[in-house]
Formats: C-alpha cells, sequence, structure tokens
C-alpha cells in the first residue's frame, strides 16, 4: 500500500510462566518486521517473570521494536488478553502464545495482508509435545459451518475488526477464541485471506487441549458459543468441529520438529 508502514501489536499474557515468556519475547525480537508493538500483560507472577521484561525493555529497544507490559491481578488468560487488547495503539492486532516458526513470519503475514488489503488473514501451525508434532494445522480455508476454525495465534486482524468483534468472552473457559471466531466469519462484508503453512511453533497443554476433561469442557462451551451466535444447526457445526479434531490428533505424524524458536 505505498510503501506505507503499518505498526502491528503483538498481544500476550502469562502467569507465572517465565520460561514461555521468554521463548515468545526471543521470538518477537527475532522478527525481521520492525513496526512490532508487544504489548505483554502478567497476572501478578511471583516466578521472576516481572524481572525478565524489565530486562528485556532495553533489547527490544535496541532492536528498533517496543515492549509494553503490566504486571497485575486478572481473572484469567482471555482476561489478560482483553487487558492486553486495550493497551494495544497498533495498526493490526496479533494474539501471541507461543514462539513463532521462523523470523520472518510476521513480515511475512504483514505483507499479505496490507498488500490485499484484507481484514484479516489466518495461517497454520504446529502442534509440538516435548519435540514431536501431535497436531497438524493446515491454515488452508475452509468452512466454518462444518466445524473448521482459524488457529487463533494466526488470526491477524485489523484492529477496526477487534473493535466490532472482538474482545474475549470472559464467561468462557477455553472457547472465548472460537466465539469471536464465528463472530468474524459471520461478517460477510469482511475480506479475508490464508497463508497456508506453519507459522507457530505450538506448545500443548492449552486450556482447550489440557486432557479428556478439558476438551469436554471446550465442546459444550463451543455448543453454547454456537447458540449465542444464532447459528442454525450448530450442533452439526460442533459435531463436525469435534471430529476434526479428533481425526486431527489420531493420525498425526509424531514427526520430530524441526524448527527452531526463533
Amino acid at each position: 500500500q505505498n510503501g506505507v508502514i503499518f505498526m502491528i501489536s503483538i498481544i500476550s499474557t502469562f502467569y507465572n510462566d517465565k520460561e514461555m515468556a521468554k521463548l515468545v519475547m526471543d521470538s518477537v525480537l527475532s522478527q525481521t518486521y520492525t513496526d512490532i508493538e508487544h504489548v505483554i500483560t502478567d497476572g501478578a507472577s511471583s516466578d521472576g517473570s516481572v524481572e525478565l521484561y524489565e530486562s528485556y525493555e532495553e533489547k527490544y529497544a535496541e532492536a528498533g521494536k517496543k515492549l509494553v507490559w503490566k504486571s497485575e491481578r486478572d481473572k484469567g488468560l482471555y482476561d489478560g488478553f482483553n487487558k492486553a487488547a486495550n493497551l494495544a495503539t497498533g495498526d493490526y492486532i496479533l494474539v501471541c502464545t507461543d514462539p513463532y516458526i521462523n523470523s520472518s513470519i510476521i513480515e511475512e503475514m504483514m505483507s499479505k495482508i496490507t498488500d490485499g488489503d484484507y481484514d484479516y488473514i489466518y495461517g497454520g501451525m504446529i502442534f509440538q509435545k516435548d519435540g514431536e508434532i501431535i497436531r497438524t494445522w493446515s491454515g488452508k480455508p475452509g468452512n466454518w459451518r462444518l466445524g473448521w476454525m482459524a488457529a487463533t495465534p494466526t488470526l491477524l486482524m485489523k484492529k477496526s475488526v477487534w473493535d466490532k468483534h472482538g474482545g474475549f468472552d470472559t464467561n468462557y473457559v477455553s472457547a472465548a477464541d472460537y466465539k469471536v471466531q464465528i463472530n468474524i466469519f459471520k461478517d460477510e462484508t469482511l475480506k479475508s485471506a490464508a497463508l497456508p503453512k506453519p507459522l507457530i511453533n505450538y506448545y500443548a497443554g492449552g486450556t482447550s487441549n489440557n486432557g479428556v476433561k478439558g476438551k469436554m469442557r471446550s465442546i459444550k462451551e463451543c455448543a453454547k458459543i454456537l447458540r449465542e451466535c444464532r447459528v442454525h444447526f450448530g450442533w452439526f457445526t460442533n459435531m463436525c468441529k469435534t471430529f476434526i479434531a479428533l481425526f486431527a490428533y489420531t493420525f498425526a505424524s509424531h514427526k520430530k520438529t524441526d524448527f527452531k524458536d526463533n
């Protein structure tokens, strides 16, 4: 778009997870795209995370990037992300939970979304546990009514789209991101595109992927969300979504990942 440089606000939230916070910050620091504002909200960690953020302020400045962080009690993961989004000042919003596959990912994403003037884009990611791939998310386009959804950490959107449809519903423990996606997908005025390649190296263990109990809770929450969003035959959409996830885990490659954190 005529050589205009856009600011991207990458939002993260952590609680007593210093190791992951460091992995994510190192990954953001390594990105070749420099117009990055990394907004981190921390749930009043006591594991040395605050000292870590303080020590990284200068590193971000040296890399030509901006680190904004705040540590205070919150009401959980989604509340933390909402607080980070409220602090964001960029033209685009990207939720960040895990490291990027390599240092050119943000540049590729920003090039894609700005060149096509898309309202939002999405891509693929790998789920890895102890260095072994347990699920792959292709990032290819799909039909959300048939259970497809985008990988939330790859969902890059204009700030205006977040302001219209974003803000995680904190009444949900594990599927608030699904509600945001359904609201976005239902909006036929929005223009989107896919970047069908692995963008994120996801460390398994999220709230919707944490054992059978977590998966059952996620299925129930998704059913409620589909009703709230008035999706016709939502039960069928949820059934398809559950089947897709089950299939993906069952037939995962279980190869060792050869992706670096930076």
